[in-house]
């Protein structure tokens, strides 16, 4: 066991036991001698007291040196813009380091956060979205600590270092977001110390993927540094006739000419083809109460996992192709060992074609297996800007410690759609299909690209526009009592443009929406909001805390839809009640924390039961709870990272009766229950040879699909392993590794789309590697 420092307080023992009760590999081991991390041997004898200094506060250089190859983080700036830890924040915290990342092979954003209680994947499989406490993140992906809008593919997982994820309303730092809370990508930066690796994986489905990373000095005085890192991989699909090929790039320059001053400018360029991007083609159709089978009443409908809608020739003939851009930049001055101003800025810019076959549910004759397909083609453009300057300080005014922050920050979201969206309905192109007894081919290519050459359906657009400022005080008396409080204020702005339909006579741009109309915006009002937000915080002994805290959100704008009379709707509004414990033992290597929340969101959109085609904002949704998360390591050699989570996510008020009616229903794509627990056995940890043996278990309780419950997710477990081994050849360092994604492969869906269809989770998948460190 490592060596714990003693309680500074008996008070801790009943929180204690509830904690440590999270780690029972711990318990069983208390009558074992402790082991100091690190030494090669115990001293023959005690040296004398004073012939070692005590050590003082690690920087954060050091802390991160240290917290390396950790399963856990003591620091998350993302909670306060702060250097506050996370056992002294009022806030429910959780980190996913790069470690975890590779040792469980994660391949994409989704599945970084399946190792945190509280989180979901999202409903939708074309942008990377997150469900946090029983609500959808919608825009709530963060890179660094700026907003990224829409965007597909957000980060590629080799350019991560961690994953910082926030429950529960942030709006006091970071403006307009949805209650659940917030989802920050923190990515790797330019080292002082040369280093340079490669990464091949290959695996099942065809997959082959090659990572770089280079970073290093560029002057011998290491004033300037530099990080290059790519990724390049193909891979095709359970799902017949899907393909992938992406290649990413990212390049930073950072710049120190002095211990004050810090400036970072970085690139960053992604480029991916699909056949259907996000596995649109492999969408099972959902079988809901209205057709009467029993057996398959409110469950997708029973096909099997390669099963698809797609054509063998769709990804030569049309592929789904995104190309994307982002240039970041940041600066730090550090007026004294107190007080410093950052400022960040960050644009990103995508050019998607979204080409895929299109079916629904809605043009599926079940008795018969028919389904009818229409291919459906777009371009989207879409531009965000995001601009902060934060400035951050300490003060003491007797035995009371602030922290300080000011800050302001600037969004600027817009989007150009241009394409043709029709129902699936049946055309002479593309020839009959039955999901029960699929033939695949047929498909007119030459007269569909010919219709696409000069079909622009529709065109509209749509702009997103917030400017906040706010403060901060964390307030810490004796490092015994501490109070988060904070403020904001907002004005935000949204528009969203008429929809002009070319196949509409009468429409603006009938017949044909090209490149020279431009949609007029529909008038929105400006919204100005105060979100306040409030933490209390007590430190029962160095190692245990307990707290409580208020927050509230602005959230998503209801631009886009209209009431009858014509008058906009007020944007999305939430208010959490939480408290919480937080642990952190062993030194730091071991953190557990429990927290329990009541969190609503108001001004939810239902329809308008009086006018068909229009809402009203009478909708209140809550999400109640408890979580439980727990990561580090357990002994020298077992590190563990997990969490649980009981989630109530209910519709508590409703104004539509009939068949439409959600009140008392459940939030879609939320479980009651769920859980995970990964963990690793390394057999020489911090060595350069050694073998490495991991497992974990993800689960989930059966999930709502849609807003009226009609049908559902089935629950289900899934297992995953791996094993690993690392030495040194030739002076180099040199990592072996396969994992087995679902070994017992279990066959489960991963999420639903658009309330009427569901999408496979990945059967049993091998993936191997070989590392090499220069």
């Amino acid at each position: 066991m490592f060596r714990s420092t003693p309680p500074r307080r008996a008070s801790a023992g009943a929180l204690a036991l509830v904690l440590a009760s999270s780690c029972p590999a711990a318990l069983a081991q208390e009558a074992l001698p402790s082991i100091d991390v690190g030494s090669a041997a115990p001293p023959a004898t005690s040296a004398p007291a004073t012939s070692t200094p005590a050590p003082g506060p690690m920087t954060a250089k050091e802390r991160e040196k240290a917290e390396e190859h950790s399963y856990t983080r003591s620091y998350a700036t993302t909670a306060t813009k702060t250097d506050t830890p996370i056992l002294d924040t009022p806030r429910a915290i959780v980190v996913v380091p790069k470690q975890v990342l590779e040792d469980a092979q994660v391949l994409n954003t989704q599945d970084a956060v399946r190792f945190v209680s509280g989180v979901q994947q999202g409903l939708g499989v074309y942008y990377d979205s997150y469900i946090i406490r029983g609500f959808p993140t919608a825009s709530n992906t963060y890179r660094n600590g700026l907003k990224l809008f829409a965007v597909a593919g957000s980060e590629d997982v080799s350019f991560i270092d961690r994953v910082e994820i926030v429950k529960g309303p942030t709006a006091m730092l970071y403006g307009r977001i949805q209650p659940g809370g917030l989802v920050n990508f923190v990515t790797k930066r330019p080292q002082e110390e040369a280093a340079y690796s490669i990464q091949e994986q290959f695996g099942s489905w065809g997959l082959s993927r090659t990572t770089l990373d280079l970073t290093g000095p560029v002057t011998s005085d290491k004033s300037v540094l530099y990080r290059v890192m790519g990724a390049f991989d193909h891979s095709d699909s359970w799902v017949d006739f899907e393909h992938h090929d992406k290649g990413a790039f990212s390049g930073e320059v950072s710049w120190r000419p002095t211990t004050q001053f810090e400036a970072n400018v970085g690139l960053e360029y992604y480029n991916d083809s699909d056949a259907n991007r996000g596995g649109y083609a492999g969408m099972i159709p959902a079988i809901a109460t209205t057709y009467k089978v029993p057996w398959l009443i409110g469950r997708p409908a029973y096909l099997p996992r390669d099963w698809t809608q797609n054509d063998p020739q769709k990804y030569n003939q049309f592929p789904d192709t995104i190309e994307r851009e982002l240039v970041s930049a940041d600066w730090t001055y550090r007026f004294n060992d107190q007080w410093k101003v950052t400022n960040r800025f960050l644009y990103n810019h995508s050019d998607e074609n979204e080409n895929y076959l299109l079916a629904a549910p809605v043009a599926l004759n079940y008795k018969t297996g028919n389904l009818l397909r229409r291919l459906s083609w777009s371009q989207v453009y879409r531009d965000n800007w995001s601009i902060n300057l934060d400035v951050t300080g300490k003060v003491e005014t007797g035995p009371v410690k602030h922290n300080l922050l000011f800050g302001f920050d600037y969004y600027d979201y817009h989007n150009l759609y241009l394409g043709d969206n029709p129902a699936p309905r049946a055309v002479p192109e593309i020839p009959a299909f039955n999901i029960w007894a699929p033939a695949y081919g047929g498909i007119n290519w030459t007269i569909i690209g010919a219709q696409q050459a000069y079909a622009h359906g529709n065109k509209s657009r749509n702009k997103s526009l917030d400017v906040g400022y706010y403060v901060q005080d964390d307030i810490d008396y004796n490092d015994i009592i501490h109070f988060l409080i904070g403020g904001r204020y907002d004005i935000a702005f949204d528009a969203a443009s008429e929809l002009a339909f070319a196949t509409v006579s009468g429409s603006p741009c009938f017949p044909l929406c090209d490149g020279h109309y431009t949609p007029p915006w529909k008038g929105n009002p400006t919204y100005h909001k105060v979100s306040p937000s409030g933490g209390l915080l007590f430190k029962l002994t160095p190692e245990y805390s307990v707290y409580a805290s208020y927050a509230e959100s602005f959230g998503t704008s209801n631009a886009t839809a209209r009431s009858f009379s014509g008058a906009p709707f007020q944007p999305q509004e939430g208010r959490q009640y939480e408290i919480g414990a937080k642990a952190s033992l062993y030194d730091g290597k071991l953190t557990a924390s429990i927290a329990a929340y009541d969190l609503y969101m108001t001004n939810v959109l239902t329809t308008d039961p009086a006018n068909s085609g229009f809402s009203i904002a009478a909708g209140e949704v809550r999400s109640r709870g408890v979580e439980l998360d727990i990561a580090g390591q357990v002994t020298d050699n077992i590190s563990i990272i997990g969490g649980y989570t009981y989630d109530d996510a209910l519709v508590i008020k409703d104004n539509t009766t009939g068949t439409g009616a959600i009140l008392g229903k459940r939030q879609p794509g939320v479980p009651r229950n769920a859980g995970s627990l990964w963990a690793k056995y390394d057999t020489a940890p911090g060595l350069k040879e050694g073998w490495s043996f991991g497992a974990g278990a993800f689960a989930n309780g059966l999930r709502e699909a849609n807003a009226t419950n009609s049908w559902a997710l089935p629950g289900y477990v899934r297992f995953d392993t791996m094993i690993g081994y690392r030495t040194v050849f030739e002076g180099h360092q040199v990592e072996a590794q396969l994992n087995v994604v679902n070994i017992a492969d279990a066959k489960y869906f991963d999420t639903a789309v658009n309330s009427q269809y569901a999408v496979y989770g990945q059967p049993r998948t091998f993936i191997g590697s070989i590392k090499v460190k220069f």
